[in-house]
């Protein structure tokens, strides 16, 4: 964990680093990302690269999902899940302006996932494991950037779109997951 927390720390500081030199454009978002029936929060910051239409941006989703089902094992057995994911990406992202207000995005990247679950069985019995994956991720959107500064020079900026995220089980890629997220936020 501390590893993962050492490279988010690292890719936020490069970004900010880079466009601090080069006085690019850059965002904080927030907001929710709903996987199946999941919710959870997600939290993005991200950097123009070189005033272009090219930016790289960091992503930090968190999603806790609850399941219980039941199997018949003579005598039959329930058992409550409870999965604590962290995910965090980076990606390069390409964003077309269709005018000054409105843009849409094309992303792709990599990312890390740690979950922690925690199992209770119907007899009293009850486990933990943890899992660490990682894979690519790519992702679509459009976002709307306020006319006006909110404050200093400081836009209002509003995202949706979807995260697909490809990992490997076993030796194949064929695992895949989905996201749906509503962002708002800030350039500075």
């Amino acid at each position: 964990m501390k590893k993962l927390r050492l490279a988010a720390l690292t890719s936020l500081v490069a970004m900010a680093a880079t466009s601090a030199f080069a006085s690019n454009e850059m965002y904080v978002l927030g907001g929710v990302a709903i996987d199946n029936s999941d919710i959870g929060g997600e939290f993005t910051f991200g950097s123009q690269i070189v005033q272009s239409n090219w930016y790289i941006e960091s992503s930090l989703l968190l999603i806790n999902a609850n399941d219980k089902y039941g199997y018949t094992n003579n005598p039959a057995i329930t058992v409550e899940q409870d999965l604590d994911s962290l995910l965090v990406s980076v990606a390069p992202m390409y964003k077309h302006n269709i005018n000054n207000n409105f843009a849409i995005y094309g992303k792709l990247g990599a990312y890390h996932i740690k979950s922690e679950i925690k199992s209770t069985y119907g007899d009293g019995r009850s486990s933990k494991s943890s899992t660490v994956n990682f894979g690519a991720t790519y992702g679509i959107g459009a976002e709307y950037k306020s006319p006006t500064p909110i404050f200093g020079h400081s836009q209002f900026l509003a995202r949706v779109g979807y995260d697909w995220y490809e990992f490997r089980s076993g030796d194949a890629w064929h695992n895949r997951d989905s996201t749906f997220g509503i962002q708002g936020g800030f350039t500075f």
